[in-house]
């Protein structure tokens, strides 16, 4: 959800009812929203005035959280609860378009905008997730983040939930790239692209056409939280465990030789020889990482 100190309130009317109820977002479910998007519908919402056609879909609060497995917010990010949900409409598509409708409804002698909105029906067992994560598939390009989340939501996997836990976000500014996940998790760096978790996010567990095969095969949770746990240890820094340069090492030696060996050689890592992998600004360098590996294993040679 978009970061500010307060939104004005938006409402949503129904156009089968006529019902008249508050906007609501599922906390983490939702795609993040993007202001200076939102700023440029508000413009266009102050030349040309609200366009009823262009309906947002929500789902009556009530109904989202009746199986209590996610968590509803209302536009300044306060948490909905069950007793107030009759009052929130649940927006499943469209938020842009709410919070650029908030941009101008707060704003001082304007005309209060109701959104109009279509309640939808969810399909058999299918959850908020997958409905919003299908719906947002197949509009803009999503970034590495949304997959990584829709996937989550969905799949409610230890791989893909550790994946949206650490994944580099606006939250989360020192997490970790797609790339880099992939490499500590699996050992290769193109293992999950987007086309496997969006097949995710439709709730699917197998690619291919004739022949079949799992999405997600080969993953190790423990090496990759090993690893992680290791190089916090040493000192690294979150940002600099984020980089390849450290993960492209261990791959390296787990290959060349084994898992425990790339351990054994990465638990050898000394404060001098973790200091000796910075260049003169501080900043990690992926030669000096490479040089300094090198001169370890020499020295557990001897």
């Amino acid at each position: 959800m978009a970061k500010n100190n307060s939104f004005a309130s938006v409402e949503i009317i129904a156009v089968a009812n006529n019902e008249v109820r508050n906007a609501a977002f599922a906390k983490g479910i939702n795609r993040d929203v993007n202001l200076a998007n939102a700023k440029k519908i508000c413009a266009d919402i102050k030349a040309h005035g609200y366009r009823q056609a262009e309906l947002v879909q929500v789902l009556p609060a009530e109904k989202a959280i009746a199986n209590g497995d996610i968590t509803l917010v209302d536009i300044n990010d306060n948490r909905i609860t069950p007793e107030n949900a009759q009052h929130y409409y649940l927006v499943l598509d469209g938020q842009h378009r709410i919070f650029a409708t908030s941009l101008h409804n707060g704003e001082k002698d304007v005309t209060v905008i109701q959104v109009p909105a279509i309640i939808v029906e969810l399909a058999n067992d299918e959850t908020v997730a997958e409905y919003i994560s299908a719906i947002n598939v197949t509009k803009a390009e999503w970034k590495p983040l949304d997959y990584v989340r829709g996937a989550a939501n969905v799949q409610q996997t230890d791989l893909l939930l550790r994946y949206k836990e650490l994944i580099k976000s606006e939250e989360n500014p020192t997490g970790f790239p797609l790339s880099t996940l992939n490499l500590i998790f699996f050992g290769n760096s193109k293992e999950l692209n987007k086309s496997d978790l969006s097949l995710l996010c439709q709730g699917k567990t197998e690619k291919g056409i004739k022949t079949k095969k799992k999405i997600v095969e080969g993953e190790s949770i423990e090496r990759g939280n090993r690893y992680i746990n290791l190089c916090i240890r040493l000192g690294f820094r979150h940002k600099d465990i984020a980089k390849r340069y450290l993960i492209e090492r261990f791959e390296k030696l787990r290959n060349g030789k084994n898992e425990e060996y790339a351990f054994k050689v990465f638990d050898s890592i000394s404060p001098n020889d973790r200091q000796a992998m910075y260049n003169e600004k501080g900043n990690l360098d992926e030669n000096k990482v490479i040089e300094q590996i090198d001169i370890i294993k020499i020295r557990m040679a001897e």
